[in-house]
């Protein structure tokens, strides 16, 4: 996919510039007439020249807003369109992509890399243009004043060129470079601000501090370097282009005196010169300044060249949504050729309670990401009432199930947009109470400021860790589903705080007619499911309720044991 477009307006602005570009090469015509005039008096002749020169002026001023309006709105246009097509990207990405990500330096590529494309489209692009324009149209009014001197106006070309394209390879690599150290910097900076607390409390301010300050010195530089270029190019191109002025102004200055040529052709000729230094200083640096956005916009375009997880369907299979079993059938999946779960074998039905148990590590949480299609499984098979997932969509498909995971997923904003968070049904505040009340939350909402409206800081940071819990499953009681999975969704929460909400979840699966899957530690939860999978060495080595379990599972029997043990403690 091209990252930047032509489009009509852009055309069009450019067009003006073009036009704007030949009506400046009009004036020196004109200035040669006046100049060559045998007598400077308020004649016709020249009362025609000055008036005319005026109008051509007063014009190239209207012609040049215009166009500069329409190619500067364009680039706001693209740089619209860009940000908003990374953004979609970005969060139709597979799982596996963010896990390999920093997320402060993607964040940085999606919002400033853009600008890059932004300063090639409406300066490089119509400047190059409309410099070639005036290149060409002044080569052959030159040849046509005197060819004499054009051939060493001439002369300009490959002296630039010997410098600019040599030095666009080091820009491109130069502009490369800043932009991943500029992605990294505002990585670490990102990811320092957001874990300050742990940052104080451990006192690793300085180890921050000595991350950030060699990425800076980095910057620094590579900005030294990218000086050193321009500062190269500049005054070389400036001193090359002088001493061919003054190579034709003796040249010039000889023939009139020798009356080989007028004084107004001399004049209209260096004011062709200097018209035409920019315009080639600007052709040749396009090459550089190419060189230098494609080495910027790098990880743009290896984020819009990336395979996205949705699998569009025009028709998803019928299910039936008066209830729902879930299989897994010898489910293998590995990460990065490192097998994480193995010959995976499970069910789930509606109005059923099953808990995932196993040490640290065992996968319990890897499969839930299987079982909700953030990775994808590398053998066996997953089906909802005998259709393999591979049938649905992915969006339809995560419709099947609510999740409530064990980090915090609250984001900055009101208690209001948290529940409602990716709901497809308009919700009434009396159904959004509903779900507080059941969290035991409303008593405590009700009380602040703005109610439901009430700003509650980055990450929910206003909130307790138990708030924050209970704020996300009632968020998820919000949504229709068939399957409810609460990943240590009540470690932050007391005993008996976790027993009311564990009585209402009970009550969920019959009002609802959903099945639970749970992950948690705590005996009192494990217990209470109809049915314990226990993982260990990445596989299911036994299921049953916990009773069944603990007679005949030495494994699960000591997993408790130790579990009883903590909680004691």
């Amino acid at each position: 996919m091209k990252l930047l477009k032509i489009t009509p307006r852009l055309v069009g602005g450019i067009f003006l510039s073009v036009v704007a570009s030949l009506l400046n090469l009009y004036i020196p015509l004109l200035v040669r007439r006046f100049i060559n005039l045998k007598r400077f008096i308020w004649s016709g002749i020249s009362k025609k020249v000055l008036i005319l020169g005026l109008i051509i002026m007063v014009l190239n001023l209207v012609v040049s807003t215009m166009s500069d309006y329409l190619i500067s709105s364009e680039g706001d246009r693209q740089v619209r369109r860009m940000r908003l097509l990374l953004q979609k990207k970005v969060f139709q990405l597979p799982q596996k992509y963010f896990d390999q990500q920093i997320s402060g330096n993607l964040t940085s590529r999606i919002i400033n890399d853009v600008n890059v494309l932004r300063n090639f489209l409406t300066s490089t692009i119509p400047t190059t243009v409309t410099g070639i324009i005036t290149i060409l149209g002044t080569i052959i009014i030159a040849l046509f004043l005197d060819w004499k001197l054009t051939i060493l106006m001439l002369l300009v070309f490959p002296i630039d060129a010997m410098v600019a394209i040599p030095l666009g390879k080091i820009s491109e690599k130069i502009a490369n470079q800043t932009q991943n150290s500029l992605g990294t910097l505002t990585g670490i900076t990102s990811e320092g601000i957001k874990n300050i607390k742990t940052i104080k409390v451990n006192r690793a301010e300085n180890d921050l501090i000595s991350e950030i300050t060699a990425e800076v010195n980095n910057l620094f530089n590579l900005s030294l370097k990218s000086d050193r270029i321009f500062a190269i190019i500049g005054p070389l191109q400036s001193m090359l282009s002088f001493c061919l002025i003054l190579v034709i102004i003796l040249y010039g200055a000889i023939r009139v005196r020798n009356g080989d040529l007028s004084t107004g052709t001399l004049g209209a000729f260096m004011m062709y010169f200097f018209q035409i230094i920019g315009p080639i200083n600007e052709v040749a640096t396009f090459y550089s300044d190419k060189k230098q956005m494609l080495g910027a916009t790098q990880k743009v375009r290896e984020i819009i060249n990336e395979e996205d997880e949705r699998k569009m369907y025009s028709i998803d299979p019928m299910i039936d949504h008066s209830g729902g079993l879930l299989q897994l059938r010898d489910v293998g999946f590995a990460y990065a050729s490192t097998p994480i779960l193995k010959n995976i074998n499970l069910e789930v039905k509606s109005g059923e309670k099953i808990a995932l148990v196993g040490a640290t590590g065992a996968g319990k949480s890897t499969l839930v990401n299987v079982i909700t299609r953030l990775y994808p499984i590398n053998q066996g098979s997953i089906s909802l009432n005998g259709e393999s997932y591979l049938d649905f969509s992915i969006q339809h498909w995560r419709e099947f199930f609510s999740v409530v995971l064990q980090e915090n997923s609250i984001l900055s904003g009101s208690i209001r947009t948290n529940l409602t968070l990716g709901l497809n049904k308009k919700v009434t505040d009396n159904e959004l109470w509903n779900a507080l009340a059941m969290v035991q939350l409303k008593d405590y909402v009700s009380q602040l400021p703005k109610g439901l409206d009430n700003l509650i800081g980055e990450e929910g940071s206003k909130f307790s860790g138990g708030q924050r819990q209970r704020l996300q499953i009632a968020r998820a009681y919000l949504r229709n589903f068939k399957f409810l999975i609460l990943d240590e969704a009540t470690s932050s929460l007391d005993s008996d705080t976790e027993k009311i909400i564990t009585t209402a979840l009970d009550k969920l699966t019959q009002v609802k007619n959903c099945g639970i899957i749970t992950i948690a530690h705590r005996l009192s939860t494990i217990a209470n499911s109809d049915k314990i999978y226990f993982l260990k060495d990445k596989t299911i080595i036994a299921n049953g309720t916990h009773d069944e379990l603990f007679k005949k599972v030495s494994d699960y029997r000591r997993y408790v044991q130790e579990q009883q043990l903590r909680e004691r403690g």
